[in-house]
């Protein structure tokens, strides 16, 4: 029973802790998520100029291939044409005539691909251009929202240190399957509110009334018992200032 009734004062206090940490969230508001949305859209607009920078050394190295290429082709060409010199019919010499016409198609296809990369890249620069734009913008509001969230914990820092400091002694009197319990139940209700009190017969988290025996039961704390209506531990039974 001793065993019992230390847990459940140890989660009440527990309980007041994380509160008065959920108030120092709180009042930092969504900066800490906004903080790294803006981290994670930098990250993603990086990695795109990344990838941008590298598709532009692909299309570089294509060009020089192809401009390699036409060298050959004009040197075929130049060959072909010094054999239809000496060509000794007119089978011979349509033949060559043929093999240099297809080698000038061969380097027209060639300056077609060239220009049609070049027309890619201006396209590349111009789209690395407008994300490097933005990622600048991005990461001057970055460092707009993280002087000022970086602020408001300085400003509660001494505050928070001393509240998860005292969250931790408090946690040594829990019982581990307990605080699983607990934390399981702050998770899923709204208030994060997963220890009460009986408050004039009602339920500190849902406000259902709770049967006179029932909180008979919890004010002995021979065991740990939930509320019927909403799960949460009710750890004690709060008797109602009298005083006008």
């Amino acid at each position: 029973m001793e065993n019992i009734e230390k847990n459940l004062d140890a989660l009440l206090k527990l309980q007041t802790i994380d509160c008065e940490l959920d108030q120092i969230t709180r009042l930092r508001g969504a900066l800490p998520e906004e903080v790294e949305v803006l981290k994670a859209g930098l990250d993603d607009l990086q990695t795109g100029s990344k990838n941008i920078q590298e598709d532009l050394s692909k299309l570089e190295k294509d060009i020089a291939t192809q401009r390699v290429r036409i060298k050959d082709i004009e040197a075929l060409a130049k060959k072909y044409e010094e054999q239809q010199m000496d060509v000794r019919n007119n089978r011979e010499y349509d033949a060559i005539t043929k093999e240099i016409d297809l080698q000038k198609l061969e380097m027209q296809l060639a300056e077609k691909h060239i220009k049609s990369t070049y027309e890619r890249i201006d396209k590349q620069k111009l789209h690395l251009a407008q994300n490097q734009e933005v990622v600048a913008k991005k990461k001057q509001v970055l460092r707009s929202k993280q002087k000022e969230l970086k602020a408001l914990v300085e400003e509660s820092k001494g505050e928070e240190k001393k509240l998860q400091g005292q969250r931790s002694k408090a946690l040594k009197h829990i019982d581990a399957q307990l605080q699983q319990t607990y934390e399981r139940i702050r998770a899923n209700v709204r208030n994060k509110l997963a220890v009460v009190t009986i408050i004039r017969g009602a339920c500190g988290g849902c406000f259902n009334q709770v049967s006179p025996q029932k909180q008979i039961d919890i004010k002995s704390k021979k065991s740990v018992l939930l509320c019927e209506h909403c799960g949460r531990i009710v750890a004690d039974v709060t008797e109602p200032d009298t005083e006008n």
